[in-house]
């Protein structure tokens, strides 16, 4: 059966449908011939019409149409086929016609080339020809009203059973080319962006109304979870006391099988329960769920689909082909975001040695200098400690990002209000100018390199309202907003950032990006205001 199955399937559909014409005009002349049909006074012209289409189906078996089989010049050989049974049936007793068993050979060919509109197609021109051929047979004064509602119901139920397998083999096909066309540029960009796309894809492939995806750390129980709709994608990061707490009250591991499978009932509310307790959409009532695992070297986790397209069986299969494929994602974007760290830390380090050996020394000449310097002339001796005072204070950064690059823990919370109110005195004494900082809300600890980001905006903003605004007075203030840092720089100058080109802090927009953030700027009479919003996951 396998042979045989492969045998049809490598078979070139031109040459089947050819054969399959030759194959019914032969038996149509044996039979006709053995057992001539009625009435006999119309013997002779079916004779005539079965030998020229005979002919015809000799001709196109010894030169066939060299096009493509959906081409459309085939439509109109099914047409002359259509015709020639048709007028077969009419010359030979009409709807009692042995020759209407021979009429889906047109459906059947139609549906082979364009399958689902084939079948269509092909059942409107049969209908066609039923009635054509019927209409006159019933008014006739013999009623064979039975004939034509029978066979005019057999060919629809023909046409539909044939349409539903040429729209299944569409569909198949679509669907195998979305898989052939799988996004290569994971890995590209923030992890949201090339997740959004991925899910995306998948979602269009099996076309389910949601789906969620969970993976976490083989070894530890932190990980994350995405469920993604067609308004879009949350991705929610999953610390171990939440994953213990909702995947425990659930009494589900979504993760502990590797073939994909329907989900029970019971698993279905088990999902629902997460879903809830993240805040999560749920499922419809009447919506079901395919779910399957996946396990690399580094995480393991699961694809659920809620209500695919098309029969379970293959959403089974496809769901089991992306979830397999999703992992193998997870895995090359955790290798590249390694590799990429690496890389970084190197030149970090490589960066911080060169400042070392080459900035720090040259400032520390520099403050010896203007020590010495103040030691000769008392007269300017305060104006040289303030610049021997802000060369030391830039010793002290360069010295602690130098051993940044040493320490492991450097990406320890610290306090980033007590930074930034030491940086705002620093700006102060740099500039010349009125600096004032404001924080709103509780105290907040962040990882030293933000800190660090969000100190260079401040300075950047400010180092532009003085130099291009010509500002005196400049306000700092930051608040924390969800997941997010807003920071918002004032001044009484006149355009802040302003370039002489007119596009604006194009610094201070850059490194704003570069964080995943935004930037405005609010032009004021008295004086520009710029809002900057950092979102924290994203700068981390």
């Amino acid at each position: 059966m396998s042979r045989a199955r492969n045998a049809l399937l490598i078979t070139d559909p031109n040459r089947l449908i050819s054969y399959g014409r030759l194959v019914t005009a032969v038996f149509a002349v044996i039979a006709i011939y053995l057992d001539p049909t009625q009435p006999i006074r119309y013997r002779t012209e079916a004779q005539d019409v079965l030998a020229v289409y005979l002919a015809l189906a000799i001709l196109l078996v010894a030169l066939p149409i060299r096009r493509p089989v959906d081409s459309p010049v085939h439509f109109a050989v099914h047409v002359f086929d259509t015709v020639i049974l048709g007028w077969l049936a009419f010359l030979t007793n009409e709807l009692t016609s042995p020759f209407f068993s021979f009429l889906p050979f047109t459906l059947l060919a139609m549906t082979v080339r364009w399958g689902f509109m084939g079948a269509m197609i092909g059942a409107v021109l049969l209908e066609g020809v039923l009635f054509a051929i019927g209409i006159p047979d019933i008014l006739d004064g013999e009623s064979e009203l039975n004939f034509l509602i029978i066979r005019t119901v057999y060919f629809l139920v023909c046409a539909v059973m044939l349409g539903y397998f040429g729209a299944y083999r569409e569909s198949s096909r679509e669907r195998l080319a979305r898989l052939a066309s799988w996004p290569m540029d994971a890995g590209v960009g923030d992890r949201r962006g090339w997740l959004t796309e991925l899910c995306g894809h998948s979602g269009a492939i099996t076309g389910c109304e949601s789906l969620t995806l969970i993976w976490r750390e083989q070894d530890e129980p932190t990980g994350f979870i995405a469920h993604w709709r067609k308004e879009g994608l949350r991705l929610l990061p999953l610390d171990p006391v939440t994953f213990r707490s909702i995947f425990a009250e659930a009494r589900l591991d979504f993760m502990d099988r590797t073939r994909a499978s329907l989900l029970q009932p019971d698993e279905m509310a088990a999902l629902t329960h997460v879903l809830d307790a993240l805040d999560l959409p749920r499922p419809l009532p009447h919506d079901y769920a395919v779910r399957s695992g996946f396990s690399g070297l580094r995480f393991r986790g699961a694809l659920i689909v809620v209500d695919p397209d098309g029969r379970p069986e293959d959403a089974l299969a496809l769901t089991e082909i992306i979830a397999a494929r999703t992992g193998s994602e997870l895995e090359h974007v955790e290798l590249v975001a390694r590799r990429a760290d690496s890389a970084r830390a190197e030149e970090r380090s490589r960066l911080g040695q060169d400042l070392h050996d080459s900035v720090l020394q040259d400032l520390t000449a520099t403050s010896l200098k203007l020590r010495s310097l103040a030691a000769r002339q008392p007269d300017v001796a305060p104006d040289l400690k303030a610049i021997e005072d802000l060369v030391t204070e830039q010793q002290r950064r360069i010295r602690r990002f130098v051993e940044e690059q040493r320490d492991f823990d450097a990406d320890q919370p610290i306090d980033m209000v007590a930074d930034l109110r030491r940086q705002a005195d620093l700006l102060e004494k740099k500039w010349g100018v009125s600096v004032a900082f404001d924080w709103h809300g509780r105290s907040t600890h962040l990882p030293r390199n933000i800190v660090e980001e969000v100190i260079a905006l401040f300075s950047e903003a400010t180092a532009n309202a003085v130099r291009h605004g010509a500002s005196t007075r400049v306000a700092l203030k930051a608040r924390r907003v969800g997941s997010a840092l807003e920071l918002s720089v004032s001044d009484n100058g006149h355009g802040l950032g302003r370039t002489a080109s007119g596009v604006g802090p194009v610094s201070l927009r850059s490194r704003a990006i570069q964080l995943g953030g935004s930037i405005a700027l609010d032009d004021r009479p008295d004086g520009l205001r710029v809002t900057m919003v950092i979102p924290l996951e994203e700068a981390a």
